[in-house]
């Protein structure tokens, strides 16, 4: 290496180059050496001794570093004043300072390892929501064997522990309402396919549908078209708007999604619920002071934070052997966007 590389701060990056292997391979090494071959070990201590490269997983007294990382998607930052994940983060913390570990927050980027995992800073990762990039990441922290728990995802087949809402039954008691106060032209307004929590609210509510014998027909199955808008739901809800005949009621997937219907309801010329009935899922803030106040699914998020905060726990303890995913009771919370429609 160049004297200018070695004036910096060596990283694990650089030991991977130097001996040749992945990042990964490195931080195995370092964190689990039984999982790798004895004689890619040795590479790696040669070229850490010769980059003068030391893992930085102790604190000054020589201890383990009391830390984990809490990662999500970029694009979920702009979530983070919202009551969803705003209020998983703030009990994740607050499980934290009692337990006194302290937290790292990073993003997930595409094909890079967490830099506290590459520096062997970490004793576990929660990562919240869930996509793609999210679902690598897990992956091969999985595959490292790093203490790990999802929350609002999960990855089917795979045993790594999660936390999620009850996200099928609460779409089916939003559709079941719906079809009690008497509606028969019932909408749904999807999310993205990438967000697995979505896609089981979807299936919730065509459960109901079967199940309850009103079912959805597929010109009301509003596919997500607000990728890239700030405002979900509103052009979906547009479109609805323009077929022959109308729904009398839409269940939307998310808050964010329902609000924006509402705002293309009022903007047409019509009023929830006399022309059409709508319910959100997510029970924010927003929903309730909305006008008319939101039907909405309720689930308790501080509760999501302590549950994955005392997974990561007792998987960083020994404690927790097999993978656990927990399941948070949803409920419906009937307000004024919602009334009986007998068509």
């Amino acid at each position: 290496m160049s004297e200018t590389a070695r004036a910096r701060r060596v990283t694990v990056r650089d030991v991977a180059e130097e001996a040749g292997v992945s990042i990964s391979t490195v931080s195995l090494s370092f964190q689990s050496p039984e999982r790798v071959a004895a004689e890619t070990r040795q590479r790696i201590a040669e070229a850490a001794s010769r980059l003068g490269y030391t893992p930085r997983n102790r604190s000054p007294n020589g201890s383990k570093a009391k830390l984990f990382t809490l990662m999500m998607e970029e694009l979920s930052l702009s979530a983070f004043p919202e009551a969803i994940y705003g209020a998983i983060i703030r009990s994740i913390e607050s499980q934290a300072r009692q337990q006194g570990m302290g937290m790292l927050l990073a993003t997930v980027e595409k094909g890079r390892m967490p830099q506290s995992v590459q520096e062997n800073q970490t004793q576990g990762v929660i990562i919240l929501g869930g996509c793609p990039e999210n679902d690598a990441l897990a992956l091969e922290l999985h595959t490292l064997g790093i203490p790990l728990v999802l929350v609002d995802t999960y990855i089917p087949h795979e045993p790594i522990s999660s936390v999620v809402p009850d996200n099928e039954w609460g779409a089916f008691q939003a559709y079941e309402h719906l079809v009690k106060l008497g509606h028969k032209r019932i909408a749904l307004i999807e999310g993205p396919p990438k967000y697995r929590t979505l896609v089981d609210r979807r299936w919730g509510a065509l459960r109901a549908a079967e199940e309850l014998g009103v079912p959805v027909a597929p010109e009301y199955q509003q596919p997500s078209i607000s990728s890239g808008y700030p405002q979900k739901g509103y052009r979906e809800m547009k479109q609805l708007l323009n077929l022959p005949n109308v729904p009398t009621a839409v269940f939307a997937v998310s808050d964010r999604a329902a609000l924006g219907a509402l705002e293309a309801i009022k903007e047409a010329g019509l009023r929830a619920p006399d022309d059409i009935a709508l319910i959100g899922f997510d029970d924010l803030a927003s929903a309730e002071s909305a006008s008319p106040p939101l039907t909405s699914v309720h689930y308790a998020r501080e509760q999501m934070g302590v549950l994955a905060f005392d997974s990561l726990m007792a998987q960083i303890k020994g404690k927790e052997q097999l993978p656990v995913r927990h399941v948070v009771p949803s409920e419906l919370v009937v307000r004024a966007s919602t009334r009986s429609k007998h068509v």
